[in-house]
């Protein structure tokens, strides 16, 4: 997995992305091109995808204060199923539990090239002087390298194996290349880009023609439309630049951010490359997602993620590898309404290892569609607002904020919005309480809170 890519940054429906890595992985595989994450934010999506829990029951909500104990966890992680079932683990890259020092949670071998795990190898300890030299090329990019100059970005003047992630790859390529163990593997590879900072290694950047780049189209707005998000993740920082921003810098921010793509794209490739030559490969499930989504100026110089729009909240999933069975091959597309949560009860269905207890999501080969996806945020205080979306259309309501699921009722609705997915791809044009959607927005809500109240 990677971090905050956009569902349609992808080659196989977006000829401006060059990813030949992941297009190979749909073109064998199944490609779902509905799939949600259940929080758009880091910490609060990880812990869902490796739990395979929703944020209500993780109690995983955000990552300002988000998190678990390890002496308080909701279930067990995705490598601890496997670590018990028999499997080596090994996880290499970001996993983001949230504000408590863990420990690896089920992986054997670890390394981190950011977040401290007890037990782990982090490229702090390991390379210093690396992790030195990509802090000071990314110190005017601010606090998670998403500040303005972070979104245009520069060409990294840095080795690949001086950035994080490609230290990352480095050790995995290596990891796989002196693996000895004949146990049966579970592989976690997962990379902090093409988040910003948009500073790409030399190369990838030449892969593309920055003049036909295209670029966010601005709704005719004088000022922001987000009544479930207004207010959050430096609005005004983000707007005040990027509404004088000129072309050029529109494009090299576009332009850079799929050059970081490409970048992901390439090393998993590698490290792909590497697992088949020892024969890991060979009867085996691949799984790749995000965590989240990123606007990149879209809908009114929105910026990263921190809302329930498209762009935010969408992923790119697509399931692929040998052992997938034969009706799942062979460049499939799957159009149902898809969640990061089915990732989990997927493998351990797969590999026939039991569920410690009923997980929320679907096996992602069975099929046994949802009515709809389900999304929550909690970034305003004392709200929450919840997603219900079919390909079709999307609710997105704000209630008042309750401890458990199961309290919220209709009474409890402050606001909402209803978007006509189809006709309205952008949501510029919000038909919350409007009389030609008036009886499918009844059945949405309904049936947004009857899910709310099974959690």
């Amino acid at each position: 997995m990677d971090d905050q890519h956009k569902y349609d940054a992808l080659g196989l429906i977006n000829e401006q992305v060059l990813t030949p890595t992941l297009d190979s992985l749909a073109a064998s595989g199944t490609y779902y091109n509905q799939a949600v994450c259940q929080a758009p934010m880091c910490v609060p999506s990880r812990n869902s995808i490796m739990f395979g829990l929703y944020p209500n029951q993780t109690g995983v909500y955000r990552n300002t204060r988000g998190g678990v104990s390890d002496d308080s966890l909701p279930g067990k992680t995705m490598a601890q199923y496997f670590k018990d079932a028999g499997y080596e683990t090994a996880g290499f890259g970001k996993t983001h539990w949230g504000r408590y020092k863990t420990g690896t949670r089920g992986f054997e071998t670890r390394y981190v090239s950011e977040i401290a795990e007890d037990g782990a190898i982090s490229m702090q300890d390991l390379n210093p002087e690396a992790k030195r030299r990509y802090n000071e090329e990314t110190k005017t990019m601010g606090a998670g390298e998403e500040n303005n100059l972070g979104y245009l970005g520069f060409t990294s003047e840095l080795p690949e194996e001086d950035h994080r992630d490609g230290w990352i790859t480095k050790q995995a390529i290596e990891y796989i290349n002196k693996r000895e163990d004949e146990r049966p593997l579970f592989f976690y590879l997962s990379y902090m880009k093409p988040h910003a900072g948009h500073n790409v290694p030399k190369g990838y950047e030449d892969l593309y023609d920055v003049d036909n780049i295209s670029f966010p189209e601005q709704p005719n707005w004088d000022k922001d439309y987000s009544p479930h998000s207004e207010g959050v993740n430096r609005r005004e920082m983000y707007e005040n630049y990027w509404k004088d921003a000129s072309e050029e810098d529109w494009k090299l921010m576009t332009m850079r951010y799929y050059a970081n793509v490409t970048w992901i794209d390439d090393m998993m490739g590698r490290t792909l490359d590497a697992l088949k030559k020892k024969g890991i490969l060979d009867n085996a499930i691949v799984i790749y997602t995000s965590d989240h989504g990123e606007m990149l100026g879209e809908r009114y110089y929105r910026f990263n993620k921190y809302n329930l729009y498209e762009s935010s909240v969408r992923v790119p999933m697509i399931v692929s590898g040998s052992a997938l069975p034969e009706s799942f091959k062979g460049g499939k597309v799957n159009n149902h309404p898809t969640e990061n949560i089915d990732i989990l009860p997927t493998l351990l269905d797969l590999a026939e290892i039991d569920m410690e207890k009923k997980l929320p999501g679907r096996n992602l080969l069975e099929n046994k569609p949802r009515k709809a996806s389900f999304s929550a945020l909690h970034e305003r205080a004392g709200e929450a607002a919840f997603m219900w979306r079919t390909k079709q259309y999307k609710l997105i309501l704000v209630l008042n904020r309750k401890s458990k699921a199961k309290e919220y009722s209709i009474d409890d609705i402050i606001t909402g919005e209803f978007y006509d997915l189809k006709n309205d791809t952008k949501e510029w044009n919000d038909l919350h309480g409007k009389k030609e959607t008036e009886s499918i927005q009844k059945q949405f809500t309904k049936q947004l809170l009857s899910h709310l109240q099974s959690l």
